[in-house]
Order: structure tokens, then sequence, then C-alpha cells
């Protein structure tokens, strides 16, 4: 089996995992923005989903169907998330700029949809989504900085979280990126695939900071 084959098949074990876990603590009092992320989470089974069928050539009317479903799962995943600092960060003097960067980034990402389906670029929908999650961290962080702080942050669910988006989209911006300057010859097809593995660890390693957030919810400071 190909490195990212497993790493595919070994990263829907571990969002299956995550599921299971979102599941024991769903009808437990948790804050808001745990919304947002159980529905990251579905979105993210479903991606696994369309590429282990696209893998094993199950799309056999039209290639671009599993290309179209995934971008667009993609672009929902960067909506959820984007919701997700909002709700953290509503008291925030950052609010408005992370909406407006939110409603800026999704209409981007978009557009580039809509040219990757009908053109023969490289360019990766989702690398400003990335751009812009990393960017929604750093608010958060500067936030902290300005704020009293009220909370011990290891038992922080959504430090934990902040901190996993922040890992999955710094790893994955410049792995991505480097899509543009590998050419599609046959013989460079395990370095884009080892690149590809890279940036799907990345966001499995992020479920497991979302498996942390989800037990940090045993501590009181995060019920509310």
């Amino acid at each position: 089996m190909k490195l990212s084959y497993f790493i595919v098949h070994f990263g829907t074990v571990v969002i299956v995992i995550t599921f299971v876990i979102s599941l024991f603590f769903l009808r437990k009092e948790k804050p808001r923005y745990y919304n947002y992320i159980f529905f990251y989470i579905i979105s993210g089974l479903l991606i696994s989903a369309n590429t282990i069928a696209n893998n094993n050539n199950s799309w056999l009317l039209n290639k671009k169907i599993p290309i179209l479903t995934e971008q667009l799962l993609l672009l929902f995943q960067v909506l959820l998330l984007g919701l997700f600092f909002i709700e953290v960060l509503k008291k925030s003097i950052f609010i408005k700029g992370i909406k407006y960067l939110l409603f800026l980034t999704l209409l981007i990402q978009g557009c580039l949809i809509i040219l990757v389906l009908y053109s023969n670029t490289e360019i990766k929908p989702f690398l400003p989504s990335n751009l812009s999650l990393l960017i929604f961290c750093f608010f958060y962080i500067k936030d902290l900085m300005n704020t009293k702080p009220t909370l011990t942050l290891t038992n922080s669910s959504a430090f934990w979280l902040t901190i996993g988006i922040f890992y999955s989209a710094g790893i994955s911006f410049p792995v991505n990126s480097l899509f543009i300057f590998i050419p599609k010859n046959p013989e460079y097809q395990d370095l884009r695939s080892q690149i590809f593995s890279i940036a799907n660890m990345a966001i499995i390693i992020f479920h497991f900071f979302i498996i942390k957030s989800y037990l940090c919810l045993k501590h009181q400071q995060n019920l509310s």
C-alpha cells in the first residue's frame, strides 16, 4: 500500500475516533462553538469517504465529481472554522476584521474552485483559507495577550482547538504551495504523493487536538 493511501485510511480511523468522542459529549454542557467543530468532524469523514471512493475508482461517470465534492466540503470546513473564531472572539476588538476576512476568503476560495475545475491550473483553492486561518489564530493569541488572564490555558478547549488549527494550517500552507512548482510528469508522481501525505498528516494531528479539547470539557472553566 502506498504511503498516501495508508495515510488516508489511518486518518479516516482517527476521524472516526474523534467522531465517537464527540458523540459522547453531544448531550453534555459545552460552549456553542462545539456545534461548528462537530460538523467539521462530520465533513472530515465525508472528505475521507470521497477520497477512498476516488482512489478505488468508484466515481466512473465523471472524474470531476470527486474533485468538486472535496473542494465544496473543504469550503464548508473553512466556514465552520471561521464561525468558531467568530464565536470565541465575539467580544474581541478583532471581530469585525475576522468577519470581513472570512467573507473575502470564502469568496476567493469559491472562485478558485471554479477556476480549477475549468482549467489546468495547479493552484490549490484552499491556500487562501490556510493563510486566513493563520491570521485568525494570530488574532486569538493577540486577544489573549491583551486580556487579563482568567483561564488556565492547558485546560482551555478553545486554546487547544486554536493551536490545532494553527499547526494544521501552518503545515498545509507551505506544503501545498509546492505543488505549483512540481511538474506533472510521471517521475514526479511519488514526490507529489509524499507532499500530499504530509498535508494529510497535519490534518490528522489537528484531530488529536480536537480530541484533547473535548477532554478539557471535564474542567468547569470550559462549560460556558
